[in-house]
């Protein structure tokens, strides 16, 4: 066994080394050096499930509406953080009975977020970022939520159909499928990584990376699908102590939370350049009125001509609301 399986320092390595990695053949050439990796034994099925192959490809037909359902797990998590701080059991009959309620109670300030100021500083909460080359784009989706314990894993990110949302009324996921829906959409190969730590900053940040499983030469004789499958290191999730890390966020480094990184991500034509731009506006499309702002960030590596690389968002309703909204007429003819 290697560096990574013996000690959490090495696990702290290894979650930098392919947090930092910028595109699926990054991640690649990661796993192939590394004998723990490399290993199948360490590699098990999502939601404990080898024939999860039909339910996570038939969640989502498009890769904006799959990464949509990362944005709404983002609101559900900082939700459901506000609710616990606030010391209220989001299952009783005191937490909100919908997102409206909880946003009035949770944030009183929220009627503030039609002032640019005020929705830039709350965005900050729910950022997604761009990563790897142009044409080969990344992305980092980072929210500061509730986050999960590593040994929570399982029952959270990496669970289907277990449905332990359906007693809280003021979040919009209900199935607990994790957000598999963009796994699909994530390059050839699949590579998702995600990582977390608990809002109140206890037990330790874990981290484990997705992948379609890569059938052997035998497999394919016997196997009629893949499935997919996530990391774990010594039938454990990878763990190890921060206090703080520096992954490059907007205006903060990580503390608590969660954050995923879909490598390779498939954009679709017209989504594929400036993310703060294209992919911005395909977000907006798509979320109506989120309950949330959120803010969308490309690198001046990436496009060194841009001078707009960082632009919130806060649903289609609030933009085609402004006073000066050239596609909103307030009168209409018979003619």
């Amino acid at each position: 066994m290697d560096l990574f399986s013996k000690s959490e320092f090495g696990l702290e390595a290894l979650f930098k080394k392919l947090y930092f990695a910028q595109t699926e053949t990054d991640i690649d050439k990661i796993i192939l050096s590394d004998s723990v990796l490399s290993g199948q034994t360490n590699w098990y099925p999502i939601g404990n499930n080898y024939s999860n192959f039909g339910v996570i490809e038939n969640q989502q037909s498009n890769p904006i509406a799959a990464l949509i359902e990362k944005i709404t797990n983002s609101i559900d998590a900082i939700l459901m953080r506000k609710c616990f701080e606030a010391g209220c059991n989001p299952k009783s009959s005191e937490a909100p009975r919908s997102m409206e309620d909880a946003v009035k109670r949770f944030f009183p300030d929220h009627k503030n977020w039609d002032l640019p100021g005020f929705r830039k500083s709350q965005s900050e909460s729910i950022q997604i970022l761009a990563d790897g080359p142009r044409m080969n784009t990344s992305l980092v989706i980072y929210d500061d939520g509730e986050g999960q314990h590593p040994e929570d894993f399982e029952s959270t990110f990496l669970s289907l159909l277990e449905g332990n949302k359906n007693e809280i009324h003021f979040v919009q996921g209900k199935y607990n499928m994790g957000g598999s829906g963009s796994i699909v959409f994530c390059g050839k190969k699949s590579y998702q990584l995600i990582g977390s730590k608990r809002y109140d900053v206890t037990g330790k940040f874990g981290y484990t990376l997705i992948r379609e499983h890569p059938l052997t030469e035998k497999e394919h004789f016997t196997k009629k699908n893949t499935w997919y499958e996530y990391l774990k290191i010594n039938g454990e999730i990878p763990s190890f102590d921060i206090k703080k890390m520096d992954l490059k966020l907007h205006n903060r480094l990580f503390t608590k939370g969660t954050i995923i990184k879909l490598y390779s991500y498939d954009l679709p034509s017209g989504s594929r350049s400036v993310i703060s731009r294209d992919l911005n506006q395909s977000i907006n499309e798509y979320l109506f009125e989120p309950a949330l702002p959120l803010i969308t960030i490309d690198k001046k590596e990436r496009y060194p001509d841009d001078i707009n690389l960082e632009r919130d968002l806060y649903g289609l309703k609030r933009r085609l609301e402004k006073d000066d909204n050239k596609y909103i007429d307030e009168h209409f003819t018979e003619e």
